[in-house]
């Protein structure tokens, strides 16, 4: 049964595997909520619809039903090596103690984290081999034209916020578009700029918007949008932002916009994989007796098994949100 990583920490019983796994969620919030499903050997294969039997309806008395059959695509998903050593000197440890040690382990489960995360969205195997394929390029226009990104073609999954160069301000009545055209949606990424405009969006009487912000079990505070709560990736850190206001509208213009994306985290939707849990191996003292090694290693990849749980929303300017 597929796992987030917060479930998976509680089953582990090695108190240093348990507390350095417990950092990806809390370096980045999305892997605090998408779960992981077993890829064994790396690669995990599922079928998907493509084309529905065209020969089912109504027959007469006596008449033969006739033939016929649907299509379905056999796909394949990939698993590839996200891993690290983190080296610290044993003078470090000498002069500063173990904290120093789990501070330098710390620093580097962020940065995993933050790759993970750029990756989920940006991954492009066909450019890096090394990695898996994000969002951006999953989620593409299907046709040609406006039509193709109105939302009124539904297996093309993403829409325009605006057609216009440049793009323009978030507009609620496309992201709701946008969450009526996923399946099942339980989660909407989104930059951290755009999240922290929706309370004074619900302030202006003539945008409104269903939004709340309230406290989940472990105390960290959640927005929800339409009951659907918000991860925005990273908060106040040195990391930047997750979504960067750095893309070209669907109009052209310069590279000022960003995306909105609505998911439907699940076995049967967006799912991360796994040909096992995260490992943590504690190396000890290495040979050359300077440095202490951790290696942490999770060979992981991304799987949308329903095309139809997860969408795009582009063309989105940095303002303040209109209804």
């Amino acid at each position: 049964m597929p796992h987030t990583l917060i479930e998976y920490a509680k089953t582990v019983p090695d108190i240093k595997q348990r507390a350095i796994v417990e950092l990806f969620p809390e370096a980045s919030d999305i892997l605090g909520v998408i779960p992981f499903k077993s890829a064994p050997g790396g690669r995990y294969g599922y079928f998907r619809e493509a084309a529905l039997p065209s020969n089912m309806g109504f027959r007469g008395l006596n008449e033969t039903p006739s033939e016929g059959h649907g299509l379905i695509n056999d796909l394949t998903e990939q698993c590839f090596p996200l891993a690290g050593n983190v080296d610290v000197d044993r003078v470090k440890i000498l002069r500063y103690g173990n904290d120093r040690r789990a501070m330098e382990e710390a620093m580097s489960i962020k940065k995993k984290a933050k790759v993970w995360s750029d990756t989920l969205i940006t991954g492009d195997n066909a450019t890096e081999p090394r990695q898996f394929t994000g969002l951006k390029q999953r989620l593409r226009a299907v046709g040609s034209g406006t039509t193709s990104v109105d939302g009124s073609n539904y297996d093309s999954r993403l829409i325009a916020n605006s057609t216009a160069s440049g793009g323009a301000a978030m507009s609620l009545a496309m992201l709701d578009l946008a969450i009526s055209l996923t399946d099942k949606p339980n989660a909407i990424l989104m930059p951290k700029t755009l999240r922290d405009r929706f309370p004074a969006a619900v302030r202006d009487a003539s945008v409104g918007g269903i939004y709340t912000n309230d406290t989940e079990d472990m105390g960290r505070r959640v927005s929800r949008y339409q009951g659907i709560p918000i991860y925005v990736g990273y908060e106040v850190t040195a990391f930047g932002a997750f979504l960067p206001f750095n893309e070209v509208a669907y109009g052209g213009g310069s590279a000022v916009t960003a995306s909105v994306y609505v998911l439907s985290l699940g076995e049967m939707g967006v799912c991360g994989l796994e040909t096992a849990p995260m490992q943590v191996t504690d190396m000890g003292l290495l040979n050359n007796g300077i440095h202490y090694r951790t290696n942490i290693e999770y060979d992981t990849g991304l799987c949308i098994e329903n095309p139809y749980s997860a969408i795009r929303l582009s063309s989105i300017a940095n303002a303040a949100i209109v209804k």
